[in-house]
């Protein structure tokens, strides 16, 4: 079977692989960035001391494993990161794994934004360290907390995608074609398929093709070609049958018992052939009509009725009385006679057995026509008296399971198949003897162009081709996800909507958002069309940092200039700063102008604006007055935007919350449209 459709199941792979490719093609790619952070504990002064820290850390480290995607963690990242993304979503891109044995945590997160990944696995391993200081308990005789987790390594942005992988997708559509291919292939021969070549009928029966009788649309006028059309091609093939009969095995007269799987694959009317075509040799041939339920030689042969072989069995006549001349070849025929109701019983029993032995050795050759074997079992009873039957194959009549039920039970009666005729043959299937005996050759006026067995070439080329189409599309998939990756230039498009333009801020708390709700970034943002990335934290300034954790949130609170590392991975279009109150009398011109430094020189083409620090309800203290000044210079000399909005909350200490720092909502709107028409100056 695989051999025969060889070519189909190569199509399909290929098919297969093509749709595996496409499939990739319309995935979008994601990137994988990992982070890892290590579990410690502080205590432990002996050998076994350290030795039960260790095994203590190990456990902590599945244990913290296990808060990585849980609310105390996942909140502040997506607040730092100004993420519009739920939890739950946020949780299906995080994979978290502790290698065995070992206090090593790995945070892995997928994103179809390499710089996102980066910046989200950063920012978990960052808070999960902070959660874990205000989870586990302290220890009376431990300065700090006991345990603690360190990043100590950062993630980097991924340069390729870990998904789709190109070849994982063709490889999976390949094993699906093939499978597919070659269950159709199974279930066709097994089930539906139709025996049509000379090749299956050899390879199910096992038994050579001793002639390819064509199809003929005169068999209904002229079904006797040997004496109606001896120049046809089929009345041809019937001579070549009758030439390979005679070689076969045998001695003395020969017998041939024709037999079919079904009906309708014109099993009587080659048997009516093959018999003319030996009494045109002048050989004493006799057609015993055997099938006594559906008797058609009759009518085929144009005879008229009456007694025949059921008549002889039973013994009301002689052989001589029954037997009909037929032709110009004075063919003997044995019609049925007077069909039985027990046609099995008859032929199987010794009478019958006694009676077609009777015939066989009255004449040189006896053509005995069988019922089909799927039908009843009259052939193989037949079939064992003169060692073995003659198949005739209908093309595209039979189904190749109803063939092999054939052959089974030959197979199962013990009854060989002594040759197979093909009949209803495709036209090449004769072709070789067209040449001489007819002029209706159909060859191809290109045919002589072409190399001898050039079909096999074909269709060898066309599966060369289509298995180089997929090699080809393989290599242009793997280089567009390599172009994709390269070209990904958006890091944040992807997790917020607010705007298309991308904005980070950088500040202490009034930027961070302590206090009323929604802060002025967000209605900014949202007046500018931005995208708002929130780096601010409380307790920091250009040249202040804390590690109170309740200024901002986290054990360390990075100055303005640290904030700004984070910032330029984002490659934002816009960079707001605003701050300075934290810095109390500092001289910040050295750290301010470092930082609009960084920011210039790595983001060339962003928009860099500095805003004048913001204050309470009271005047400008002369410190904060010195720290403007401070930073409009430093601005100046980089080529950053200073803006001064001035202090838009003065004497309204109403819009700020009790502790008098932090605006309250309606605070924070007046900043916000203080802040929009300065900007939109710009």
């Amino acid at each position: 079977m695989l051999q025969q459709r060889w070519l189909l199941i190569v199509l399909a792979g290929l098919l297969g692989t093509t749709v595996g490719l496409i499939v990739a093609g319309s995935q979008t790619p994601k990137y994988t960035a990992a982070a890892d952070v290590f579990v410690t504990v502080a205590n432990g002064q002996s050998s076994g001391e350290l030795a039960q820290s260790s095994t203590f850390s190990q456990d902590q480290a599945n244990n913290f494993a296990a808060v990585v995607p849980k609310q105390i963690v996942l909140d502040p990242v997506i607040k730092e990161l100004g993420l519009d993304i739920s939890i739950d979503d946020l949780r299906k891109t995080i994979d978290v794994e502790v290698p065995l044995n070992t206090s090593l945590i790995t945070i892995s997160v997928v994103n179809k934004d390499p710089k996102l990944a980066a910046a989200l696995a950063n920012s978990i391993a960052h808070h999960l360290s902070t959660a874990v200081s205000t989870l586990t308990p302290t220890v009376s005789d431990v300065s700090g907390a006991p345990v603690r987790v360190d990043v100590i390594e950062s993630a980097t942005v991924p340069e390729e995608p870990t998904s789709p992988v190109v070849a994982l997708f063709a490889m999976i559509g390949l094993l699906l074609g093939l499978a597919l291919a070659i269950a159709y292939v199974v279930i066709v021969e097994l089930v539906v398929a139709r025996v049509d070549s000379a090749e299956q009928v050899e390879a199910l029966t096992g038994s050579a093709v001793l002639a390819n009788v064509p199809r003929d649309r005169k068999v209904s006028r002229h079904p006797i070609a040997v004496t109606a059309l001896p120049l046809s091609l089929r009345a041809e093939a019937i001579r070549h049958a009758r030439t390979a009969l005679k070689f076969l095995p045998g001695e003395g007269n020969q017998t041939f018992v024709i037999t079919s799987a079904v009906s309708g694959e014109g099993k009587s009317t080659t048997a009516a052939n093959i018999a003319a075509a030996f009494a045109a040799e002048g050989l004493s041939t006799c057609l015993v009509e055997a099938d006594l339920r559906r008797p058609r030689l009759e009518g085929l042969l144009d005879l008229t009725g009456g007694p025949g072989l059921s008549d002889i069995v039973v013994g009301q006549c002689q052989i001589d009385d029954v037997v009909q001349p037929w032709g110009p070849d004075n063919l003997n025929v044995i019609l049925v006679g007077t069909v039985p109701p027990n046609a099995s019983e008859l032929l199987g029993s010794t009478r019958g057995q006694d009676a077609l032995k009777e015939i066989a050795k009255k004449f040189e050759v006896t053509i005995i026509d069988s019922p089909p074997m799927t039908a009843v079992t009259d052939a193989a009873i037949i079939g064992r008296i003169f060692d073995g039957v003659v198949m005739v194959v209908g093309g595209g009549k039979v189904r190749t399971s109803e063939l092999r039920q054939a052959v089974s039970a030959l197979t199962v009666a013990d009854v060989p198949i002594r040759g197979v005729v093909m009949n209803l043959a495709k036209d090449d299937a004769s072709r070789p003897y067209a040449y001489a005996y007819s002029d209706r050759n159909r060859g191809s006026k290109f045919s002589g162009l072409l190399p001898q067995g050039w079909r096999p070439v074909l269709k060898v080329a066309a599966a060369i081709l289509a298995a180089a189409a997929v090699v080809v599309a393989t290599v242009l998939m793997t280089n567009r996800t390599t172009q994709v990756s390269s070209a990904a230039a958006t890091p944040m498009s992807s997790v917020t909507t607010t705007g298309a333009i991308k904005a980070v801020f950088i500040g202490d708390s009034l930027v961070q958002g302590a206090g009323g709700s929604p802060d002025w970034v967000d209605l900014v943002s949202k007046n500018m069309g931005w995208t708002p990335i929130n780096l601010g934290r409380g307790g920091t300034g250009y040249s202040t940092s804390t590690t109170a954790a309740n200024a901002c949130g986290l054990k360390y609170c990075p100055t303005f200039g640290e904030m700004a590392t984070t910032a330029i991975e984002y490659e934002p279009d816009v960079v707001v700063i605003s701050g300075g109150q934290n810095d109390g009398t500092k001289d910040v011109s050295a750290d301010a102008q470092s930082l609009f430094k960084a920011l210039r020189a790595e983001l060339p083409s962003a928009k860099i604006i500095v805003m004048s620090p913001l204050w309470r309800a009271t005047s400008y203290p002369d410190s904060l007055s010195q720290i403007r000044a401070e930073v409009k210079a430093a601005a100046a000399k980089t080529g950053v935007t200073y803006v001064d909005v001035g202090n838009p909350l003065e004497g309204k200490p109403d819009k700020f919350i009790t502790d008098g720092v932090h605006p309250t909502a309606d605070g924070y709107s007046i900043l916000a449209d203080t802040i929009t028409k300065a900007f939109r100056k710009l």
